[in-house]
C-alpha cells in the first residue's frame, strides 16, 4: 500500500467529499494552501491528475497557522447545527503517510483544526480511516472537529459530523476567499462585455415591463448572458433562487434613471441610441458615467487596483505595467490579488511553496485572467478611472499601460 494514502492524496478525497460540485455552484469555493505546490511529498511525486484535483491554489495564512484546505459554503456531508450559518468558512486538515495508512497523526489533525475555530465556522481532520481510532473520535467530539475517513483516493466516509459555530470578523485572507465564494466572484469570463451602460442596462431592463431579456436585447446590447452576469458582480442585480431582484444598489439606478429621463422606458431608449458608440462613457453621458463610477469603486477589485496605482505613483512608478500593479496589490492584500488577476490553471507556477509570489513569473502574460486585462480594464477606463483601455492580446499584456486620471490621485 505503499504511496497510496499520502497526504496531498487524503486531501483531495476529503475536498471532493465536502465540495462534489464545485464546478456548478458559484456559492461554494475552495482553495488549497500552496505547499500543496511541491512536486513531491516526502520524495513521493505528486500526480497532475493529483494536482488538478487541488487545485487551485492560494496562500492561507491563519492566526493559528496554515490549514490546509480553506473553503467556502455549506459542506455536502452531515452538519451539526447547520442553520447557524448559511455560507460558512471551512478548514480541513490532512493527514497521510507515504508508507503506513494507519500511521497517519491524527490527533495532531484534531488539534490544527481545532485552533482555526476561533477564525472559521467548521473544522475537519481527513486521514485514512485505519488510522482513526476510538480515541480520535472521542477527541474531535469533544473539539468539535469533524472527522473524514479516506478509504482510498477517491473514496471518503464522515466518521464524526462537524457542528458549526459562530466567529467574529474574518481575517484579511479569509475575506478575500470568500469574495471569490460569491455571486461577485471574479473569474476568467467575469466581463464578457466592457462597457458599463451594459451593466447599469441589465437592472433598468429588470425594472421595466415586460421580458427582461427581450427588453435588454432591443435596448442595450445582444449579449443578455454578459450584462446580466457583469450586474451581479457589481452588485446591482441579487441573484435569487426565486427570481432576479435589484439590491439597493440597483434601485438607485433605477432611482436615477427616472431622475434623468422621466421613466425607465424613456432612459432604455437613451440606452439604446448609445448601441455601437465607442466613445468613452465619461463623455457620452457624463453623469451616468459618474454614476457607474460609484458603483464600480465599491467592487473590491477596484479598490484594489486603485489603492496599488495610488502607491505606486507615490514612489514614482507612473505609469505602471500589470506586473507592477500585481506586485503593489500582493503586497496590500495577497489572497485578493491572487484571486483577482492570477488565473486559477497558473497558480502553482506563481505561488511558492512557502506561500509567497515568484516575481519573476509575472512576467509571463499567460498567468493574468483576460478579463481583468482587456474587459474590465477597459470599464475602468469608460467611467474614468484609468486613462488607457486594455487588451486582448497576450503579446501587448505586459506593455499596456496602467495609470490613474489625474483627478483620481488622492
Amino acid at each position: 500500500m505503499a504511496a497510496t494514502l499520502t497526504e496531498p492524496t487524503v486531501l483531495a478525497a476529503a475536498k471532493d467529499a465536502l465540495y462534489p460540485d464545485l464546478a456548478d455552484n458559484q456559492d461554494h469555493y475552495a482553495v488549497t494552501e500552496t505547499q500543496f505546490t511541491k512536486p513531491s511529498w516526502g520524495g513521493w511525486e505528486i500526480p497532475d491528475d493529483l494536482r488538478r484535483r487541488l487545485a487551485p491554489y492560494n496562500t492561507i495564512r491563519l492566526t493559528d497557522g496554515e490549514p490546509d484546505l480553506l473553503g467556502i459554503g455549506m459542506p455536502a456531508l452531515e452538519v451539526l447545527n447547520a442553520d447557524a450559518a448559511t455560507t460558512p468558512v471551512t478548514v480541513i486538515e490532512a493527514k497521510g503517510h507515504n508508507n503506513d495508512p494507519s500511521a497517519a497523526d491524527v490527533r495532531t489533525g484534531i488539534n490544527q483544526a481545532h485552533g482555526h475555530l476561533s477564525e472559521v465556522n467548521i473544522g475537519y481532520v481527513a486521514a485514512p480511516i485505519q488510522s482513526i481510532t476510538d480515541q480520535a473520535r472521542a477527541l474531535a467530539r469533544d473539539l468539535n472537529i469533524g472527522v473524514i475517513g479516506v478509504e482510498s483516493p477517491y473514496d471518503a466516509t464522515l466518521i464524526e459530523p462537524a457542528r458549526v459555530t459562530g466567529v467574529g470578523d474574518f481575517s484579511t485572507t479569509i475575506d478575500a476567499i470568500r469574495f471569490q465564494a460569491t455571486t461577485h466572484q471574479l473569474t476568467e469570463g467575469s466581463f464578457p462585455v466592457n462597457h458599463p451602460k451594459n451593466y447599469l442596462g441589465y437592472a433598468l431592463a429588470l425594472a421595466a415591463d415586460g421580458n427582461t431579456p427581450d427588453v435588454y436585447s432591443e435596448h442595450v446590447i445582444n449579449s443578455v448572458s454578459g450584462g446580466r452576469r457583469g450586474a451581479i458582480l457589481l452588485g446591482l442585480v441579487d441573484n435569487r433562487p426565486d427570481g432576479e431582484t435589484l439590491t439597493h444598489l440597483g434601485a438607485e439606478v433605477v432611482r436615477f434613471a427616472r431622475a434623468q429621463h422621466g421613466t425607465v422606458d424613456a432612459a432604455l431608449d437613451e440606452f439604446a441610441s448609445w448601441k455601437g458608440r465607442s466613445t468613452p462613457f465619461t463623455d457620452l453621458a457624463p453623469r451616468w458615467a459618474q454614476l457607474a463610477r460609484s458603483v464600480a469603486i465599491q467592487y473590491e477589485p477596484t479598490q484594489l487596483i486603485i489603492e496599488a496605482l495610488e502607491r505606486l505613483h507615490q514612489r514614482g512608478i507612473n505609469p505602471a505595467t500589470i506586473d507592477a500593479v500585481v506586485q503593489e496589490a500582493c503586497r496590500i492584500n495577497q489572497p485578493l490579488a491572487v484571486e483577482v488577476f492570477i488565473t486559477q490553471s497558473r497558480r502553482e507556477d506563481v505561488l511558492t511553496a512557502d506561500g509567497d509570489i515568484d516575481e519573476s513569473v509575472l512576467t509571463d502574460p499567460t498567468v493574468y485572467k483576460s478579463g481583468i486585462h482587456f474587459q474590465f480594464k477597459y470599464h475602468l477606463r469608460h467611467i474614468g478611472l484609468l486613462t488607457d483601455g486594455g487588451t486582448d492580446t497576450k503579446s501587448e499584456v505586459l506593455q499596456n499601460i496602467w495609470e490613474l486620471q489625474q483627478s483620481v490621485r488622492v
